[in-house]
């Protein structure tokens, strides 16, 4: 697909500013690569500050773009050797940085429905401590299968008709009832619980069942996100499953991708893109954890 002069210069004026925080991610990454990894060679923990920072800068952006960011950040954690609680906690870091970076950019675009937020949060916010909750209790040779799973689950809805639902779907006057109350409790509970491919479901919720416009709904997605992060970032952070270090360079990496991804949401002809990074990305990381539990198994 061709873009006009006018599309290639509107794709160039919303991402020209994004370039400096590319840069500055990748300076703040190293710098933190000595701090905190300390045991390791130099080299190595430059290696390892830079893809945690990178991926999480793509993720951010998938996260706000294509609300698909975790399926491709949560793998790569436990991919890298981390314990699946320590993963799972982990991602909730970056995840908040950049959903908490697109809420201010979209607030600041004066996008943001705080009225119709306020009733959707705390129905969102009572499933995420739920979910949080089981995720924590739950053993860790059991939640590593699940994510592999909620992964599938990611890779199979990338190639459903889930876009073209949303975007045949007419946005009318927001409306708040039991049947889109109880679905924000669920999604909430899914959320606390692995968060992957979570803001896929909302997004969905958002549009099909409260009735809003794309742009509404994804205002409100990052919103949603925020307060359901938080509560399991507390939670994490208080059974110490967070490692602190990867977290950093990941979050530097999702301020820069969450506000890329505001821009990029409202560009419409280089979304293409981002579904054959996501169906190639997920297919490798499918590959790789099958190939370690086949491995683990035999």
């Amino acid at each position: 697909m061709k873009l006009s002069q006018v599309e290639r210069s509107g794709f160039r004026d919303h991402f020209r500013p994004v370039v400096p925080m590319l840069l500055l991610a990748a300076l703040a990454a190293m710098a933190l690569a000595a701090l905190f990894e300390e045991d390791a060679s130099a080299s190595g923990a430059m290696a390892d500050a830079l893809l945690f920072a990178f991926a999480r800068l793509a993720c951010g952006f998938l996260n706000t773009a294509a609300s698909s960011g975790s399926a491709v950040s949560l793998p790569l954690l436990m991919l890298l050797g981390m314990d699946p609680h320590v993963a799972n906690a982990t991602n909730r870091v970056p995840v908040l940085v950049g959903a908490v970076t697109a809420v201010i950019t979209f607030q600041r675009a004066g996008q943001v429905d705080w009225k119709l937020a306020s009733k959707l949060t705390p129905f969102f916010m009572a499933g995420s401590v739920a979910g949080a909750a089981v995720a924590e209790i739950l053993p860790a040779n059991d939640l590593g299968p699940v994510i592999t799973g909620a992964v599938l689950m990611a890779f199979v809805l990338l190639f459903t008709k889930v876009k073209s639902i949303i975007d045949d779907a007419e946005p009318a006057e927001p409306r708040v009832n039991a049947v889109s109350l109880l679905t924000m409790l669920g999604i909430g509970f899914w959320a606390g619980f692995i968060v992957l491919d979570g803001a896929t479901y909302l997004l969905l919720a958002l549009v099909l069942l409260v009735r809003c416009d794309f742009v509404k709904a994804t205002a409100l997605k990052a919103l949603l996100l925020v307060a359901a992060t938080i509560v399991a970032f507390v939670l994490f952070a208080l059974e110490g499953d967070i490692h602190w270090g990867p977290a950093a360079y990941m979050a530097l990496g999702s301020v820069a991708g969450g506000y890329a991804g505001v821009r990029f949401a409202q560009i419409t002809t280089a979304k293409a893109w981002v579904y054959r990074i996501l169906v190639a990305v997920i297919g490798l990381e499918l590959v790789h954890l099958a190939a370690k539990y086949a491995l683990e198994i035999y």
